[in-house]
């Protein structure tokens, strides 16, 4: 299975690395990161590591558009059977390539678990499919369609792209594997944002 890696970038010189030389180079068909409009050293840093990865594309927002409409920018350029969904500022762990291994186009949806930097760990399973949106999954390219992240003050931008994938009924897989390090809490994030009533 060709898997795309998608993730949108903004001022994200501090991680960025961090989170390129987490995707296992030999599973990714792809690597497409929209940088939206940064104004740190983050895209001539992406422009560096693209010389030597020829799977890594570049989209650029001339101006911020926000983390929604690049998340969107990404999926509608990715080619890949499925599309793996990490921010820029946090990495796969190592058991990733646990969950890589297992992508063999029986289900719509791969999912594994996420470890917080503050040191609890979310646990993705059926009851929770609606309720925890987030970057826990691998998504068969196709079953996206018209589902898209968006822009509300309520909540944040992935939960209609979630409520949109699991309203379809999707096959998943619930492989139990801890293979994501989600940088939470951190301050301004699209999430601290969202809870501070900021966007």
């Amino acid at each position: 299975m060709n898997i795309s890696f998608l993730t949108p970038a903004y001022n994200s010189e501090e991680w960025i690395i961090t989170m390129l030389d987490s995707i296992p180079k030999e599973y990714a068909y792809e690597i497409i990161i929209c940088d939206d409009g940064s104004t740190d050293k983050t895209l001539a840093i992406l422009q560096e590591y693209q010389k030597t990865c020829p799977a890594l594309k570049l989209l650029v927002n001339q101006t911020n558009l926000g983390a929604s409409d690049s998340y969107n920018r990404c999926i509608a350029a990715a080619t890949g059977d499925y599309v793996a969904i990490i921010d820029s500022d946090d990495h796969y762990l190592p058991a990733i390539t646990d969950v890589l291994a297992q992508v063999d186009g029986q289900f719509d949806i791969y999912y594994y678990n996420m470890l917080t930097k503050a040191g609890y760990t979310f646990i993705k399973n059926e009851a929770n499919r609606y309720s925890l949106p987030g970057q826990f999954k691998i998504i068969r390219r196709t079953l996206i369609g018209e589902a898209q992240f968006t822009k509300r003050k309520d909540i944040a931008g992935d939960w209609d792209f979630n409520c949109a994938l699991m309203n379809k009924n999707p096959t998943c897989k619930y492989t139990d594997i801890v293979a994501y390090w989600y940088n939470f809490p951190r301050e301004n994030s699209e999430y601290d944002l969202h809870l501070r009533g900021l966007k």
